[in-house]
């Protein structure tokens, strides 16, 4: 079953962020300590997927923002709701 979550600026939240590219696993704690997995598309480029928690939607945006200044296109982010 899944629990509803009250999801607002300052709820700590659970995310899977993807982008293209190869991003390097010690870069994990530049990104609020989030998890990093690489996952091959078949093509020559790579998707590197980021997963964890997030303290607010603040540290959300600034991962966005990291990602952006090291040049990772996004390809999608979402919100993982939390199972019972």
């Amino acid at each position: 079953m899944v629990k509803k979550t009250e999801l607002t600026l300052g709820t700590s939240a659970a995310y899977q962020i993807c982008v293209c590219g190869n991003l390097d696993e010690e870069l994990s704690a530049y990104l609020q300590g989030l998890t990093v997995a690489h996952s091959p598309t078949g093509k020559e480029q790579q998707l590197t997927i980021l997963t964890g928690r997030l303290t607010n939607q603040a540290a959300l945006l600034g991962v966005l923002n990291a990602l952006y200044n090291l040049a990772m296109p996004l390809i999608s982010v979402e919100f993982l709701e939390e199972s019972e």
